[in-house]
């Protein structure tokens, strides 16, 4: 079940009962993560949050599907990062080849 267009959007929005401060909150995140995913990596942000508002209203993916994605991307990546800066220290301490 999907969002058709903008107006159905809209009133899916007006229609939910949770915490709209949330939803935008999970969307963002949600989007960010979706941002990943080759098939919406050259869409525009609009098109991509809107996917993500449209995933979470009908349901297709719950806040802990997206925290939990988004938490275990975030660790991932500072641990991807850790890895970077150790392997760039022990390049730096390598003598200088001529």
């Amino acid at each position: 079940m999907s969002v058709k267009n903008d107006q159905e959007l809209a009133a899916k929005l007006t229609d939910f009962d949770g915490d709209r401060y949330d939803i935008v909150v999970l969307a963002s995140m949600y989007a960010k993560e979706l941002k990943k995913k080759p098939e919406f990596k050259n869409k525009p942000t609009a098109a991509v949050i809107k996917e993500a508002l449209d995933a979470i209203l009908t349901k297709r993916v719950s806040k802990e599907d997206i925290l939990n994605l988004s938490t275990s991307n975030y660790v991932a990546e500072q641990k991807a990062a850790e890895e970077a800066r150790l392997e760039a220290e022990r390049k730096a301490k390598e003598p200088m080849k001529l």
